[in-house]
């Protein structure tokens, strides 16, 4: 048994090449999506992600997923809105407004497909391999890749 000391991740390969590019430069909205908020938002996300390199047509599924799941939150908010976060039970109690469960499984799923997708900045990072950051000098460590 060796008693060398290994740093956190100094044997990991990196993700991607910094330099692979999506072969897309642009995806029409699939008429699967439910609004035009949905729409709205695979026009700004898919640019971002063609702009980043990491969008490719068989990642299309999941950011389809993502923009309806955002179109069922923001309708699930106005029901919210509207009607409260309670309602009447049939025993005469409150108990939650089903759209409140509706919202929170949107949530969930936006912020799964949304890390699957590198919208979020730990993923971003990850599927980066943090290499977009010009002002970033490193660690001692690099020299080891």
């Amino acid at each position: 048994m060796g008693t060398a000391v290994r740093s956190s991740g100094g044997g990991r390969k990196r993700n991607l090449p910094s330099n692979l590019k999506s072969k897309l430069t642009r995806i029409a909205p699939p008429d699967e999506l439910m609004s035009d908020i949905a729409i709205r938002i695979w026009k700004t996300q898919s640019k971002i992600l063609i702009e980043r390199g990491v969008f490719d047509l068989e990642d299309a599924p999941l950011l389809l997923a993502y923009c309806n799941a955002f179109h069922l939150m923001v309708e699930a908010e106005k029901v919210i809105a509207k009607d409260g976060l309670t309602v009447s039970s049939e025993m005469g109690g409150e108990k939650k407004h089903p759209a409140v469960n509706v919202r929170n499984d949107s949530v969930s799923q936006l912020a799964r497909l949304g890390s699957l997708l590198g919208l979020d900045p730990l993923s971003r990072i990850r599927m980066t391999s943090g290499k977009n950051d010009p002002d970033d000098e490193g660690n001692e460590f690099d020299e080891f890749d």
